[in-house]
């Protein structure tokens, strides 16, 4: 309990003062769970998360994938038709929030699409309850392609932050997840942290003038994965193809993050 008031002191103080200087004042890990068959719920796809985040800016992100894009040694690959390419993270997607504009960087093939992501519009509920001793309010809101939301949310932490787009509430969310629960996201550790924030460096960053334009590239993708890798395949060490296992990862996470 002690702990949490420290934090919520030191972060109460940062939130009044709008710290502008691009740094940091916490860091929250999140466990994503995603699972693609409703009727079968043991089998899940499991992955952590990094928010950074100041009153103003943020950005969200794989540990793995950040290491991949801020490392400098890339020696380490995978066998291609094309060569030896480097090893891409298993979840190289990131969020990145400046002000009020939200932009996401997703992946299509080989590329990273990057997009300003439309603002969620919020409905206050009476619940309540304690995650991870925080005083948390309900949620709810209905993204622009359809799926509904719920988010725990506390005010203990008075920033306007969450995972991935689920950001604009009056504290940070603390959990979040859909309708039909095949998306669960929550916070596992909340800590100081006073890093610089600023967007991954993704590579090949095609930039979409809309969500719709990304959105119709993705659909194009997942029905003909050529348009968007040309004609490489992959391989692992034992010389099986891998290529299916790209377009497999793009379906089960990113369609269900809309």
């Amino acid at each position: 309990m002690m702990k949490n008031l420290l934090v919520v002191g030191f972060l109460q103080l940062y939130a009044l003062l709008f710290s502008q200087n691009g740094k940091a004042v916490m860091q929250i890990t999140y466990e994503t769970r995603i699972i693609s068959d409703s009727l079968n719920r043991q089998h899940a796809q499991q992955y952590e998360m990094v928010l950074l985040c100041n009153a103003t800016e943020s950005v969200y992100y794989s540990p793995e994938a950040k290491n991949y894009y801020t490392r400098s040694d890339k020696t380490a690959g995978i066998v291609t038709t094309a060569g030896v390419i480097p090893k891409y993270p298993k979840t190289e997607y990131s969020i990145y929030k400046s002000d009020h504009t939200l932009t996401a960087f997703l992946p299509v093939g080989k590329y990273i699409f990057s997009f300003q992501e439309p603002d969620l519009k919020w409905e206050i509920l009476n619940d309540t309850k304690k995650v991870q001793n925080y005083h948390c309010r309900l949620a709810k809101t209905a993204t622009d392609t359809g799926d509904i939301f719920f988010a725990w949310y506390t005010e203990d932490i008075p920033i306007p932050e969450g995972p991935f787009r689920f950001k604009g509430l009056s504290g940070i969310v603390l959990e979040v997840y859909n309708k039909s629960r095949t998306i669960e996201i929550s916070a596992a550790s909340i800590q100081k942290n006073e890093e610089t924030i600023s967007p991954l460096p993704h590579s090949s960053v095609v930039k979409a003038k809309t969500k719709k334009q990304y959105l119709e590239a993705r659909k194009n993708y997942i029905d003909n994965p050529s348009l968007y890798d040309g004609n490489i395949k992959i391989f692992d060490a034992a010389g099986k193809e891998i290529t299916h296992k790209i377009k497999e990862r793009l379906q089960k996470i990113n369609v269900f993050l809309d």
